[in-house]
Protein backbone atom coordinates (compact mmCIF):
# COMPACT_ATOMS: atom_id res chain seq x y z
CA UNK A 1 0.00 0.00 0.00
CA UNK A 2 2.97 2.19 0.58
CA UNK A 3 4.49 1.91 -2.58
CA UNK A 4 1.40 2.16 -4.58
CA UNK A 5 0.71 5.31 -1.91
CA UNK A 6 3.96 6.50 -3.17
CA UNK A 7 3.53 6.03 -7.24
CA UNK A 8 0.30 8.15 -6.78
CA UNK A 9 2.04 11.21 -5.19
CA UNK A 10 4.44 10.91 -7.77
CA UNK A 11 1.96 10.72 -10.05
CA UNK A 12 0.14 13.69 -8.60
CA UNK A 13 3.30 15.53 -8.19
CA UNK A 14 4.20 14.91 -12.19
CA UNK A 15 0.29 16.49 -12.87
CA UNK A 16 0.56 19.49 -11.09
CA UNK A 17 3.83 20.65 -12.52
CA UNK A 18 3.02 19.97 -16.50
CA UNK A 19 -0.27 21.92 -15.19
CA UNK A 20 1.73 25.01 -14.00
CA UNK A 21 4.52 24.45 -16.80
CA UNK A 22 3.54 26.15 -19.98
CA UNK A 23 0.48 27.84 -19.13
CA UNK A 24 -0.01 31.14 -19.44
CA UNK A 25 1.21 33.92 -16.94
CA UNK A 26 -1.53 34.84 -14.48
CA UNK A 27 -2.04 38.57 -13.97
CA UNK A 28 -3.80 40.13 -10.76
CA UNK A 29 -4.29 43.39 -9.98
CA UNK A 30 -2.92 45.72 -6.53
CA UNK A 31 -4.77 48.84 -5.95
CA UNK A 32 -3.13 51.40 -5.00
CA UNK A 33 -4.65 54.98 -4.09
CA UNK A 34 -2.97 58.26 -2.66
CA UNK A 35 -3.98 61.56 -2.43
CA UNK A 36 -4.49 62.32 -5.54
CA UNK A 37 -4.01 59.09 -7.79
CA UNK A 38 -5.00 55.38 -8.02
CA UNK A 39 -2.96 53.34 -9.13
CA UNK A 40 -3.40 49.49 -10.82
CA UNK A 41 -0.48 47.66 -10.59
CA UNK A 42 -0.07 44.06 -11.82
CA UNK A 43 1.09 41.39 -10.01
CA UNK A 44 2.49 38.54 -11.59
CA UNK A 45 1.60 34.67 -9.70
CA UNK A 46 2.11 31.30 -10.52
CA UNK A 47 5.67 31.85 -11.98
CA UNK A 48 7.56 28.25 -12.03
CA UNK A 49 10.40 30.31 -10.45
CA UNK A 50 9.82 32.42 -7.59
CA UNK A 51 12.66 34.53 -7.30
CA UNK A 52 12.39 35.07 -10.60
CA UNK A 53 8.66 35.91 -10.54
CA UNK A 54 9.31 38.63 -7.03
CA UNK A 55 12.26 40.19 -9.83
CA UNK A 56 9.45 40.57 -12.25
CA UNK A 57 7.18 42.24 -9.83
CA UNK A 58 9.30 44.17 -8.35
CA UNK A 59 10.37 45.44 -11.68
CA UNK A 60 6.34 45.92 -12.67
CA UNK A 61 5.79 48.18 -9.25
CA UNK A 62 8.46 50.42 -10.09
CA UNK A 63 7.42 50.88 -13.74
CA UNK A 64 3.87 51.88 -12.58
CA UNK A 65 5.52 54.12 -9.67
CA UNK A 66 7.99 55.41 -12.44
CA UNK A 67 4.69 56.09 -14.41
CA UNK A 68 2.69 57.87 -11.36
CA UNK A 69 5.80 60.32 -11.22
CA UNK A 70 5.92 61.24 -14.71
CA UNK A 71 2.33 62.57 -14.41
CA UNK A 72 3.04 64.28 -11.47
CA UNK A 73 1.23 61.85 -8.94
CA UNK A 74 -2.19 62.25 -10.46
CA UNK A 75 -4.99 61.11 -12.19
CA UNK A 76 -4.66 57.06 -12.75
CA UNK A 77 -1.92 54.57 -13.88
CA UNK A 78 -4.09 51.94 -15.30
CA UNK A 79 -2.06 48.61 -17.49
CA UNK A 80 -2.87 46.25 -19.85
CA UNK A 81 -1.36 43.05 -21.03
CA UNK A 82 -0.63 43.13 -24.58
CA UNK A 83 1.01 39.91 -24.95
CA UNK A 84 1.16 36.43 -22.60
CA UNK A 85 3.05 33.28 -22.77
CA UNK A 86 4.04 30.92 -20.67
CA UNK A 87 7.56 32.58 -19.79
CA UNK A 88 7.22 35.82 -21.45
CA UNK A 89 4.53 38.48 -20.65
CA UNK A 90 4.63 41.96 -21.92
CA UNK A 91 2.46 44.84 -20.59
CA UNK A 92 1.27 48.42 -21.33
CA UNK A 93 1.40 50.80 -18.50
CA UNK A 94 -0.49 54.54 -19.17
CA UNK A 95 -0.56 57.01 -16.86
CA UNK A 96 -3.85 60.08 -16.74
CA UNK A 97 -3.86 63.24 -15.06
CA UNK A 98 -6.45 65.09 -17.43
CA UNK A 99 -4.85 65.82 -20.78
CA UNK A 100 -1.18 64.76 -19.42
CA UNK A 101 -0.66 60.99 -20.48
CA UNK A 102 2.33 58.97 -20.17
CA UNK A 103 3.19 55.49 -22.02
CA UNK A 104 5.71 52.69 -20.48
CA UNK A 105 5.97 49.13 -21.93
CA UNK A 106 7.64 46.73 -20.04
CA UNK A 107 8.74 43.28 -21.45
CA UNK A 108 9.45 40.64 -19.01
CA UNK A 109 11.17 37.22 -19.46
CA UNK A 110 10.46 34.75 -16.32
CA UNK A 111 13.18 32.73 -17.06
CA UNK A 112 15.56 35.03 -16.34
CA UNK A 113 13.22 37.72 -13.68
CA UNK A 114 14.67 40.21 -16.56
CA UNK A 115 13.43 42.32 -19.19
CA UNK A 116 13.91 40.94 -22.24
CA UNK A 117 14.48 43.26 -25.89
CA UNK A 118 14.15 42.73 -29.60
CA UNK A 119 17.68 40.96 -29.34
CA UNK A 120 16.76 38.04 -27.55
CA UNK A 121 14.50 36.87 -30.83
CA UNK A 122 15.77 38.83 -33.70
CA UNK A 123 19.25 39.47 -35.24
CA UNK A 124 20.39 42.89 -35.00
CA UNK A 125 21.68 43.23 -38.64
CA UNK A 126 21.22 46.69 -41.68
CA UNK A 127 18.06 44.55 -41.91
CA UNK A 128 16.51 45.31 -39.22
CA UNK A 129 17.59 48.55 -38.82
CA UNK A 130 16.54 49.38 -42.31
CA UNK A 131 13.03 47.81 -41.25
CA UNK A 132 12.52 49.46 -37.65
CA UNK A 133 14.42 52.24 -37.92
CA UNK A 134 17.84 53.00 -35.68
CA UNK A 135 15.78 53.81 -32.58
CA UNK A 136 14.31 50.81 -31.23
CA UNK A 137 14.84 51.58 -27.28
CA UNK A 138 10.59 52.02 -27.06
CA UNK A 139 9.25 48.83 -28.01
CA UNK A 140 6.76 46.52 -26.76
CA UNK A 141 5.59 43.19 -28.05
CA UNK A 142 1.89 41.94 -28.46
CA UNK A 143 0.11 39.13 -29.21
CA UNK A 144 0.44 39.68 -33.06
CA UNK A 145 3.67 41.63 -33.59
CA UNK A 146 5.36 44.46 -31.48
CA UNK A 147 4.62 48.24 -31.65
CA UNK A 148 7.15 51.19 -31.37
CA UNK A 149 7.03 54.32 -29.67
CA UNK A 150 8.79 57.46 -31.52
CA UNK A 151 10.51 58.65 -27.96
CA UNK A 152 9.80 57.38 -24.18
CA UNK A 153 6.78 57.80 -22.60
CA UNK A 154 4.98 58.01 -25.94
CA UNK A 155 1.97 56.04 -27.06
CA UNK A 156 3.23 53.16 -29.05
CA UNK A 157 1.58 53.88 -32.64
CA UNK A 158 4.42 51.83 -34.75
CA UNK A 159 2.95 48.53 -35.93
CA UNK A 160 4.90 45.53 -37.02
CA UNK A 161 3.85 41.76 -37.09
CA UNK A 162 5.56 38.88 -36.63
CA UNK A 163 5.35 37.83 -40.16
CA UNK A 164 7.38 40.72 -40.98
CA UNK A 165 10.39 40.18 -38.48
CA UNK A 166 10.39 36.43 -39.39
CA UNK A 167 13.37 36.71 -41.66
CA UNK A 168 15.10 38.33 -39.19
CA UNK A 169 14.36 35.88 -36.52
CA UNK A 170 16.97 33.70 -34.33
CA UNK A 171 15.31 30.13 -35.23
CA UNK A 172 16.42 28.76 -31.90
CA UNK A 173 14.45 31.38 -29.67
CA UNK A 174 11.57 32.06 -31.72
CA UNK A 175 9.26 29.40 -30.61
CA UNK A 176 9.58 30.82 -26.60
CA UNK A 177 7.85 34.09 -29.08
CA UNK A 178 5.76 32.83 -31.28
CA UNK A 179 4.89 29.06 -32.74
CA UNK A 180 7.36 28.33 -35.60
CA UNK A 181 7.04 24.89 -36.82
CA UNK A 182 10.73 23.73 -37.70
CA UNK A 183 11.74 22.18 -40.31
CA UNK A 184 15.28 20.41 -41.83
CA UNK A 185 15.97 18.41 -44.82
CA UNK A 186 14.78 15.55 -43.18
CA UNK A 187 11.69 16.58 -43.30
CA UNK A 188 12.05 15.54 -47.48
CA UNK A 189 8.99 13.24 -48.27
CA UNK A 190 7.16 13.67 -45.08
CA UNK A 191 3.91 15.75 -45.08
CA UNK A 192 3.62 18.67 -42.63
CA UNK A 193 0.14 19.10 -41.10
CA UNK A 194 -0.28 22.71 -40.20
CA UNK A 195 -3.80 24.78 -39.04
CA UNK A 196 -4.78 28.16 -41.50
CA UNK A 197 -2.68 30.93 -40.07
CA UNK A 198 0.67 28.68 -38.71
CA UNK A 199 4.09 29.74 -39.37
CA UNK A 200 7.10 27.21 -40.31
CA UNK A 201 10.51 27.34 -40.93
CA UNK A 202 13.59 25.13 -42.37
CA UNK A 203 16.98 25.28 -41.18
CA UNK A 204 19.31 24.47 -44.26
CA UNK A 205 22.76 24.22 -45.24
CA UNK A 206 24.05 26.86 -47.30
CA UNK A 207 27.24 28.43 -49.05
CA UNK A 208 26.26 31.17 -51.09
CA UNK A 209 29.39 31.72 -52.00
CA UNK A 210 29.74 28.86 -54.34
CA UNK A 211 26.48 30.28 -56.70
CA UNK A 212 24.51 27.50 -55.19
CA UNK A 213 21.09 28.38 -53.34
CA UNK A 214 17.95 27.13 -52.42
CA UNK A 215 15.35 27.69 -54.85
CA UNK A 216 11.53 26.74 -53.78
CA UNK A 217 8.51 25.98 -55.78
CA UNK A 218 5.10 25.35 -54.61
CA UNK A 219 2.31 24.32 -56.36
CA UNK A 220 -0.93 22.56 -55.93
CA UNK A 221 -3.88 24.58 -53.47
CA UNK A 222 -5.46 27.88 -54.23
CA UNK A 223 -3.21 30.57 -55.13
CA UNK A 224 -0.89 31.79 -52.57
CA UNK A 225 -1.78 29.50 -50.06
CA UNK A 226 1.56 29.98 -48.41
CA UNK A 227 3.43 32.37 -49.13
CA UNK A 228 7.22 32.82 -48.63
CA UNK A 229 7.76 35.75 -45.88
CA UNK A 230 11.57 35.84 -46.01
CA UNK A 231 14.98 34.15 -45.37
CA UNK A 232 18.36 34.87 -43.84
CA UNK A 233 21.90 33.50 -44.11
CA UNK A 234 23.54 33.10 -40.29
CA UNK A 235 27.28 31.81 -39.89
CA UNK A 236 27.84 29.74 -36.82
CA UNK A 237 29.62 31.33 -34.08
CA UNK A 238 32.09 29.03 -33.97
CA UNK A 239 33.50 29.84 -37.68
CA UNK A 240 35.27 32.74 -38.79
CA UNK A 241 32.82 35.21 -40.71
CA UNK A 242 34.51 35.43 -44.14
CA UNK A 243 33.89 35.22 -47.72
CA UNK A 244 33.44 31.54 -48.67
CA UNK A 245 32.40 30.50 -44.86
CA UNK A 246 29.63 27.90 -45.02
CA UNK A 247 26.44 28.30 -42.63
CA UNK A 248 22.97 27.98 -42.24
CA UNK A 249 20.13 29.58 -43.94
CA UNK A 250 16.75 30.16 -42.44
CA UNK A 251 13.31 30.28 -45.08
CA UNK A 252 9.79 31.09 -43.04
CA UNK A 253 6.75 30.44 -44.46
CA UNK A 254 3.09 31.66 -43.81
CA UNK A 255 0.31 28.73 -44.17
CA UNK A 256 -2.51 31.73 -45.40
CA UNK A 257 -5.26 29.29 -47.15
CA UNK A 258 -6.40 25.89 -46.54
CA UNK A 259 -5.62 23.19 -49.30
CA UNK A 260 -2.64 20.38 -49.94
CA UNK A 261 0.57 22.18 -51.51
CA UNK A 262 3.93 20.39 -52.93
CA UNK A 263 6.75 23.04 -51.37
CA UNK A 264 10.08 21.57 -53.19
CA UNK A 265 13.39 23.30 -51.92
CA UNK A 266 16.31 22.48 -54.52
CA UNK A 267 19.69 23.70 -53.56
CA UNK A 268 20.96 24.62 -57.04
CA UNK A 269 22.75 27.29 -59.02
CA UNK A 270 19.41 29.53 -60.62
CA UNK A 271 21.39 29.87 -64.04
CA UNK A 272 21.56 26.16 -64.45
CA UNK A 273 18.76 24.23 -66.09
CA UNK A 274 20.04 20.97 -64.37
CA UNK A 275 18.54 19.32 -61.10
CA UNK A 276 20.08 20.61 -57.89
CA UNK A 277 22.58 18.53 -55.89
CA UNK A 278 20.23 18.25 -53.08
CA UNK A 279 16.16 18.58 -52.85
CA UNK A 280 13.61 18.47 -50.02
CA UNK A 281 10.06 17.65 -51.09
CA UNK A 282 7.68 18.23 -48.82
CA UNK A 283 4.10 17.42 -48.68
CA UNK A 284 2.01 20.81 -46.59
CA UNK A 285 -2.01 20.10 -45.48
CA UNK A 286 -3.08 23.38 -44.21
CA UNK A 287 -6.30 22.66 -42.43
Amino acid sequence: MKKIAGVLLATLLLFCQSVFADQPTTVLTELKSGKQITLEIPVIDGANDEVFQRSANRMLRNAAEDVADKVGKKGNVTYEVTMNRPSLISVLLKGTNGGRLYYRGVNLDLTTGREFTLDDFFFSNEEREKLLGKHQENVLFTDEGIVLAEKKGAEFTRRLSYEELLPLARIGDIGRLLKVWKLTENSDGKVLTVQQGDLFAFKLNANPSTGFQWVNTISGGPAEGIVKTGSSFVIPNSQKEQVGTPGVEFQFYAAKKPGTYQLKLSYQRPWEKINGIRECNVTVLVK
